[in-house]
């Protein structure tokens, strides 16, 4: 098995929630619309560090067109064209919007929202310590912490922007996001949601929990064409298989996943390493195709699979049931056995290269022209007992019972010598013999998020009025 492309991560959940609707407020709370003042305990003028204000308290209920306010108190500053309200609750045909504090700017439709803000769409929820909104530009700033909700999952981010006409959104610092389905995290993202397409740049972590997959990197691309781009100094991914019994990990500089109706292929590029439980691998560059079952390694790849290493500057590799079932090589590739009882390495090489298996385990290798085959004996006693050399013009084939060698045959001008057992013959190699298990990869290690857990708590205490709302929605849900 190796990684399998699919739609992974960034999916619908991630559009979803964060299908945040500020259009509307941006919008209403501008100052083209006169503002009624609909409701006051008490009104009164007064000099504020020798500016005019006009001060509404207590239960203070204003009204333009598309928007109701409530607030504790209002200070209007006639000079400057500021509207300073205490402990808000805006109310728009889309959103409800609370604050400790808003600063609104009548003249630039410039608003400051601070202490505990609130912002509830038909989308999600909004929270966060500090938001601007700048009509002029459609433009939402969140200069604290932010927290977006909805029945899916949660977003976090140290501080965003929102751009009301591209639809789109740069979040920055410590990027989490989390659902039923997947988590990830970054040091920051943008997405434009009319486009569908992402980026998260910087420590990029992700874990998809329907597809298995989990990986790692510097930086991530993801349109809606079914594509992503994985990239890092060591870009990881990790895939479980459906049985869980097969572990896959892959790490490159770039990976490439491309997914569409008719189309399913992998990618990987630049430092090649595959590890699985089944074999591994390393390339210049690794190429999957889903529909096929099929790798294809370039670029002075090597394969190995048990005690076996095949070397060659292509290698393609047919799976079945997550084990290998064929390989194929060439030009001139060369493939090194360690006999396990004596530790002596068993060559073939040849033009071109087939190599069958079964469930797993090495049934027969063909080398088709030019045949060369090194193959040391044993006695009954499994000790080693001389080799046999094997030049021959045509193919020819090794024949293994239980992934051990067994015996071999050749075709057309055949030459063969057996050497006595000797100090030399343990060192006795074919011309492009290439035996290195150093580089074999070892296990990576399981890479994990580096930032805690999103907790389901709010990040501030809930103000009065919202506290009251969720009240009033929970009467009426019981209703």
């Amino acid at each position: 098995m190796l990684i399998k492309p699919k739609k992974l991560l960034l999916r619908t959940g991630l559009t979803a929630l964060l299908c945040f609707s500020f259009t509307g407020f941006i919008q209403q709370v501008s100052a083209q619309s006169q503002v009624f003042i609909e409701n006051a305990n008490r009104a009164e003028g007064t000099i504020v560090d020798g500016e005019n204000v006009r001060k509404l308290i207590g239960n203070v209920i204003l009204r333009t067109e598309d928007m109701r306010m409530e607030a504790d108190s209002a200070y209007q500053f006639i000079n400057r064209n500021l509207i300073h309200a205490f402990n808000i609750q805006i109310e728009t045909d889309e959103d409800i919007i609370w604050a400790d504090t808003l600063y609104h700017d009548t003249f630039t439709d410039f608003s400051q929202f601070r202490g505990r803000v609130i912002i509830e769409s038909p989308a999600n929820t909004v929270f966060s310590e500090a938001i601007n909104l700048i009509s002029p530009l459609d433009l939402a700033v969140f200069l604290s912490p932010v927290r977006f909700e909805d029945e899916r999952g949660v977003l976090l981010a140290e501080s965003g922007l929102y751009f009301q006409r591209p639809d789109s959104a740069i979040f920055h610092g410590d990027v989490q996001l989390a659902d039923t389905t997947q988590y990830l995290e970054a040091d920051s993202l943008f997405m434009n949601r009319s486009k569908d397409l992402y980026e998260l740049h910087g420590r990029v972590f992700a874990d998809d929990y329907e597809e298995k997959v989990t990986f790692e990197g510097n930086y991530l691309f993801a349109d809606s064409l079914g594509y992503r781009l994985l990239t890092g100094d060591d870009a990881w991914m990790m895939e479980i298989s459906e049985s869980e019994t097969d572990t896959t990990h892959l790490i490159a500089k770039k990976i490439e996943l491309t997914e569409t109706d008719t189309l399913s292929m992998m990618d990987a590029y630049q430092q090649v390493r595959i590890w699985s439980t089944k074999f591994s691998a390393i390339a210049d560059t690794a190429n999957y195709r889903d529909e096929e079952e099929m790798f294809i390694l370039r670029g002075n790849p090597i394969l190995w699979q048990k005690n076996i290493q095949l070397t060659g500057p292509y290698i393609e590799a047919t799976l079945e049931n997550e084990d290998i079932r064929f390989l194929k090589s060439f030009p001139r590739p060369i493939v090194v056995q360690e006999d396990s009882a004596t530790g002596r390495l068993n060559q073939m090489t040849g033009d071109t290269l087939h190599a069958y298996f079964d469930e797993g385990e090495l049934e027969r290798l063909i080398v088709f022209d030019n045949s060369e085959i090194i193959f040391h004996q044993k006695d009954e006693d499994d000790e080693p007992d001389g080799l046999m050399e094997l030049i021959a013009v045509g193919s020819s084939t090794m024949i293994f019972l239980n992934g051990e060698f067994d015996n071999f045959k050749a075709e057309r001008n055949i030459d063969g010598s057996y050497i006595p057992e000797g100090p030399q013959v343990s060192e006795r190699r074919l011309e492009n013999f290439q035996w290195s298990p150093e580089r074999k990869p070892d296990r990576p290690a399981i890479r994990i998020p580096r930032l805690n857990a999103i907790l389901d708590i709010r990040p501030f205490e809930l103000p009065p009025r919202y506290v009251r709302y969720l009240e009033d929605q929970e009467e009426i849900v019981e209703e």
